[in-house]
């Protein structure tokens, strides 16, 4: 989620209601991108092609009653119906009734793909985005509003978050936003060699120094009217954060070995990997700086927080008029945790795209994706957070104690066990059947 902060605050989550667990759409080989809905789990509810399904799912290669899905803690319990094609929790056959799928959990029903979500309601809210630069669903809708926010303002704005998360695409945003009419000007803070960053930054004057033949006019003064981007600011030299920080209060900027300062009306965008804050407890980084470019604070998530963005992400980065992705091999992508983030994901959508087009195939399939992807995706077998057959045996009860609300001897007979036996598991457990009671 997007966290924007300053001495002013930005959008916030509304309070006051209560998150309801479900699962969302999240791809379709049928329907590309899928169309985005959601079933909030409250009760058992049925889903297939069938018109009588409490859910009805329009695909050809699912079960009129395909699937059963009820709350449980921390997610959600599957049921297949006896389906044609099989249900899959994340790559995962399902053969038991009641098998646990928790938040984050991709459920594979014929050529659709669901993801078990802790809140259906964000993803009501926030339908899919597949324009640039910010394409994603619910949490990158909460970046957009983030952007929306803060871009009127000609304060500097630090985006946070992992290498290859967007930082550049969330700058971006944030300057085609402003409506300032000048160039965006991106800069790679750590690209530049120590000697040279003043010069780059603010120019330098004819002989400044040894090998400066001509004048040049700096990237800032590059950037007037518009937005400079320096990315991965926590490499620049103390030498050049004092300076830049003298621009950002005064407007001023005098180049290397200039006598005369100049104005220029540049907004600043920084972003970094790094924990800025401890480097500035720790003296790496100037903290009156840090102040002064943390005005507004946007934090992306990495790509394993978002996985519903991956089919998103995915298309955008097919080759115009290739082949799409298979229900498998989506799944696959899913399932992966991107240690690369975006930039990951989009050389391992062109590396499929180009294996498929290799060989002629109309679809990408799993065979298509790095070897990686394929053979290391899939999580462990389904589990609850605490795992183990306690937690999957927990969950049970817990389902049925809201079901039959709160009702233990009939959560007993549903289970096919004894009352007295149950009473200690639910005390060994700390299960709390007062919680599932009417008041």
């Amino acid at each position: 989620m997007a966290d924007v902060t300053e001495t002013r605050q930005g959008p916030e989550q509304s309070s006051g209601s209560r998150a309801v667990a479900g699962v969302v759409v999240v791809f379709s080989e049928e329907s590309t991108p899928a169309e985005p809905r959601t079933l909030a789990v409250t009760a058992r509810r049925r889903v297939g092609r069938d018109e009588g399904a409490a859910w009805q799912l329009h695909d050809s290669q699912m079960s009129r009653e395909h699937v059963e899905l009820a709350p449980a803690l921390g997610g959600v319990t599957v049921t297949d119906l006896g389906s044609r094609n099989g249900t899959f929790v994340d790559e995962r056959r399902v053969t038991e009734p009641c098998t646990f799928a928790a938040v984050g959990s991709c459920i594979r029903l014929g050529k659709t793909l669901l993801m078990v979500v802790d809140d259906v309601e964000r993803f009501r809210q926030n339908p899919p985005c597949s324009r640039p630069p910010l394409v994603g669903g619910a949490r990158m809708a909460e970046v957009a509003r983030a952007v929306a926010t803060v871009a009127p303002f000609g304060h500097p704005v630090l985006v946070l978050g992992e290498t290859g998360t967007g930082k550049e695409r969330v700058a971006e945003a944030v300057h085609s936003a402003s409506g300032r009419v000048g160039p965006f000007v991106p800069v790679n803070s750590s690209a530049i060699p120590t000697e040279l960053v003043e010069s780059e930054l603010f120019g330098h004057s004819r002989g400044a120094f040894s090998g400066s033949h001509q004048a040049r006019t700096g990237l800032f003064r590059s950037a007037q009217g518009g937005t400079l981007f320096l990315d991965e600011i926590a490499d620049l030299p103390l030498a050049a954060q004092a300076k830049l920080l003298r621009v950002l209060e005064t407007g001023e900027v005098r180049g290397v070995g200039e006598d005369r300062a100049g104005i220029v009306d540049v907004r600043v965008v920084s972003a970094t990997n790094a924990d800025l804050d401890a480097l500035a407890e720790s003296g790496r980084f100037r903290p009156d700086l840090l102040h002064r470019i943390s005005t507004w604070r946007i934090a992306l998530p990495p790509l394993r927080d978002r996985a519903e963005d991956v089919p998103l992400l995915a298309a955008h980065f097919l080759p115009p008029g290739g082949a799409g992705f298979s229900v498998e091999a989506m799944a696959r992508l899913m399932l992966w945790r991107w240690p690369g983030n975006v930039r990951e994901l989009r050389a391992a959508v062109l590396t499929s795209a180009a294996r498929a087009a290799a060989d002629g195939a109309s679809q990408i399939l799993v065979a298509h994706l790095p070897s990686a992807v394929a053979t290391g995706g899939a999580r462990p077998a389904a589990q609850s957070p605490a795992q183990g057959e306690d937690a999957v045996f927990r969950a049970k009860v817990v389902t049925a104690l809201a079901l039959r609300e709160g009702n233990v001897a009939q959560v007993a007979r549903d289970l096919g066990c004894g009352r007295p036996w149950l009473y200690q598991e639910i005390k060994r457990l700390g299960i709390d059947v007062s919680a599932h009671r009417k008041r």
